[in-house]
């Protein structure tokens, strides 16, 4: 386990939501020690929680996987090995920020990382464009980036928001 998420949290590139989507792949598609609702619950709540969206998508599948243990693992083979060498890559910032070869590097992984994004919200909404949620799905992403962009909403009220729709959605199918 602590290789998979030292793998997957210090290589894979793209921030961290593009982190949790390869975790995803591994955890539930590769390997099968999740599967897509324990996993799609992790991302849930990582993105409710305070912090980092990868920590916390760490700590939750952890804490599936293996209890206190697991959750401290998965935490600490995520996190650790990348935190040194971002302190590294940060000193070493004002050296290499002023060469031309450094700002085309550093626009071709912006433009790079979009991709990855996108990638990573396809990972995150495929277990939920199931036939008869589609819609619902469509709608609460829609809805979500309109109350974000134009709305200019905070991130909290609109993930309360979408809580509160998806529970009295869920209880109109069930009746």
């Amino acid at each position: 386990m602590a290789a998979l998420f030292g793998r997957e949290g210090n290589v894979t590139f793209g921030g961290g939501i593009a982190t949790v989507a390869a975790l995803q792949r591994e955890l539930v598609n590769s390997k099968r020690w999740l599967d897509e609702e324990q996993s799609s619950m992790c991302v849930a709540l990582a993105r409710f929680t305070p912090g980092t969206v990868l920590l916390a998508f760490c700590t939750g599948a952890g804490w599936l996987l293996g209890r206190w243990k697991g959750a401290l693992t998965a935490l600490l083979a995520g996190s650790i090995p990348s935190a040194l060498l971002v302190a590294l890559m940060t000193g070493c910032f004002d050296l290499w920020s002023s060469q031309k070869l450094v700002q085309v590097a550093v626009s071709a992984v912006l433009a790079s990382s979009v991709g990855i994004l996108l990638s990573a919200f396809w990972t995150t909404i495929r277990p939920y464009m199931k036939a008869g949620r589609r819609g619902q799905s469509l709608a609460m992403v829609a809805g979500s980036i309109v109350l974000a962009m134009v709305g200019h909403l905070n991130p909290i009220l609109i993930l309360l928001l979408a809580a509160t729709a998806g529970y009295f959605l869920k209880e109109e199918q069930q009746a």
